[in-house]
């Protein structure tokens, strides 16, 4: 039994005070994917404290051991439980879901993955992934406590994140820093290489990775696009009140074009 208006699956993700509430390129992906593929599901918030126990309690797997070097279990959104019979199913991180759609659901179309892709979509993301995320999240993490909406939430952001990347949020590509050129310009040189990527595709004219419709790549990265959009008092020399102020500039403004296609598959639901 596949997923239903009334019997939906489940997406759990973790709620800021942005408009839309949801903010996290991992969240975007999966949510992107969903109303892409035209799947119903609902949406279940959850604060970053609280993650563990309830995912524990409804046997949602961890995503891996914490990047704090413990060897802890990971927990993480996004996640969702799918009301499969006759038992539910669950899965968690972004491309790990996408893969377990596609086969769970090889008759919805539109698919992420059309024939003989998937294994170069994933390749690419494995690639572009170091290329452009180290940045990101030089970018963009710092501001994200400022969005939570749960204080607790922030608080454990903020602490946990000091203990992965080795510093404080706010040390962090700070304000009028070298450091902060240093990391747009990498930035920059990896979206012109993404642009390259993009290009050896004449059938998508350089707005799909491959052929001309949507794939999972493009949602990957339409999902960094979205959390680009996170408030950020870092770059006023730059004019921006938040990073994609200065990407959707980018490559002769590409990657503006590139986000029109996905305006109907922003809703939250």
């Amino acid at each position: 039994m596949a997923a239903t208006k009334e019997n939906p699956i489940i997406l759990y993700d973790i709620p800021s005070k942005l408009e839309s509430k949801s903010w996290s390129p991992n969240m975007w992906k999966t949510r992107l994917l969903l109303n892409y593929r035209g799947i119903p599901y609902r949406t279940e918030w959850v604060s970053y404290p609280d993650i563990q126990g309830i995912f524990i309690s409804l046997g949602i797997e961890p995503s891996g051991p914490k990047a704090d070097g413990s060897g802890r279990p990971h927990y993480t959104c996004p996640s969702i439980i799918d009301p499969t019979v006759p038992k539910p199913t669950t899965a968690t991180e972004s491309t790990a879901i996408a893969q377990y759609l596609e086969d769970a659901y090889p008759d919805v179309q539109p698919k992420a993955f059309p024939d003989g892709t998937r294994e170069a979509q994933l390749e690419f993301i494995k690639e572009v992934s170091l290329i452009l995320y180290p940045q990101a999240i030089k970018l963009i993490l710092p501001q994200v406590p400022h969005i939570l909406v749960d204080p607790r939430g922030s608080e454990y952001f903020e602490q946990t994140r000091a203990i992965n990347y080795g510093r404080p949020l706010q040390e962090m590509c700070p304000v009028g820093s070298e450091e902060r050129k240093e990391v747009w310009e990498e930035f920059k040189a990896g979206l012109d290489k993404v642009a390259e990527i993009y290009d050896r595709n004449p059938e998508g004219k350089g707005e799909y990775f491959t052929g001309s419709v949507i794939s999972y790549v493009d949602i990957w990265l339409a999902a960094l696009f979205i959390w680009s959009k996170v408030p950020c008092d870092r770059d006023p020399e730059l004019g921006a009140k938040c990073a994609w102020d200065v990407i959707e500039k980018l490559n002769d403004g590409r990657w503006a074009k590139f986000m029109r296609k996905f305006d109907d598959y922003l809703q939250v639901l």
